[in-house]
């Protein structure tokens, strides 16, 4: 059975489209800019703001994150445990395989302590790029990937608190971990509702804070005549086939073990090779990598690996799910 997607997932699934090709704007400046003469005179201006940045504006993100989170547990897939079990095991996964995938790469290297790097989604660029192939899309499987990188938001707070919170300062703990939880905790308030507060911020959060975030922070002068010796370091190369490769894997086969075990329902509309191309689009991520990254790792050259790996994982991310689901996804109602 089709089922149809409320206003409400609607607006949201417009706004993140909208949000993606914000992003890609900026990354896309991001990386001019850093390959320009003006580089050095552009991070002059950015270094007094980055603090205010990575923690003020980005406090403002993640509350956003929590209250998506809080309205997809109240009032959406994740409400119905048999509806929610499917994209939640894939994206546990969609995790689990690119960490290991990394991890291999980096057991006792310099870039070990990056092993979340690999592990996030962005929403708004897997959506955007989703959105390029317009009613050939069901319905199905837009609710599956917006639940499964909600979920990949939830988990990746989670790790966030656990393993990288000795590396934050007090400061950093409450604009990330602190915000999420209140955004989940704090009581209903009829003239303020979740859904009001997603609608007022999120728009704020879609076309300035992360543009933002990403026009600072992912700029990376890249020399191409050693480009193919830097995908080719355990850093960069472990955060490419961890996330091109990882994610594909991991996603499809949990929830083909979730769905085989019972543990979870598959819509009769949806195929496990559009899960298989869902799982390619979840490779593109850059916010919550990039903030991981610079949680996890001190040493610049290594996320100057990890900068350039994320950018080439999206972009063959973007390219692979994109022809898999051309080829796989069945026409919507």
């Amino acid at each position: 059975m089709r089922r149809r997607i409320s206003s409400q997932l609607t607006k949201l699934i417009a706004l993140e489209t909208s949000g993606g090709i914000f992003l890609v704007v900026a990354a896309l400046a991001a990386l001019i800019i850093a390959n320009t003469p003006v580089a050095a005179g552009f991070n002059d201006v950015v270094q007094p703001f980055h603090g205010f940045i990575n923690e003020g504006l980005m406090a403002v993100f993640f509350f956003m994150v929590g209250l998506e989170i809080r309205n997809e547990i109240r009032n959406g897939e994740m409400r119905s445990p048999k509806n929610a079990a499917l994209p939640i095991f894939a994206a546990i996964g969609g995790m689990l395989f690119p960490a290991l995938i990394y991890t291999f790469f980096n057991y006792g290297g310099p870039g070990e302590s990056g092993w979340a790097v690999p592990m996030p989604t962005d929403i708004a660029l897997a959506i955007g790029a989703l959105a390029l192939l317009g009613s050939r899309i069901d319905t199905s499987l837009k609710i599956f990937l917006l639940t499964l990188a909600i979920a990949d938001d939830l988990f990746s707070i989670i790790i966030l608190g656990i393993f990288y919170s000795s590396g934050l300062s007090p400061i950093k703990i409450f604009s990330t971990v602190g915000v999420v939880a209140i955004a989940l905790l704090m009581p209903e308030i009829k003239r303020l509702q979740t859904n009001r507060l997603v609608a007022m911020l999120h728009p704020w959060t879609a076309f300035l804070i992360i543009p933002i975030f990403v026009l600072t922070n992912i700029g990376v002068k890249i020399e191409l005549s050693s480009l193919t010796q830097t995908l080719s370091s355990p850093v960069a190369g472990g955060i490419v086939i961890g996330r091109v490769v990882g994610k594909i894997v991991g996603i499809t086969l949990f929830a083909w073990l979730a769905v085989k075990i019972g543990f979870a329902r598959k819509p009769d509309s949806l195929s496990f090779a559009e899960i298989a191309g869902v799982g390619a689009l979840a490779g593109m991520g850059l916010t919550v990598s990039l903030f991981l990254a610079e949680l996890a790792i001190t040493d610049q050259a290594v996320i100057t690996d990890i900068k350039i790996g994320l950018l080439v994982a999206a972009l063959v991310s973007a390219i692979l799910g994109i022809l898999m689901l051309r080829k796989f996804a069945t026409a919507q109602d």
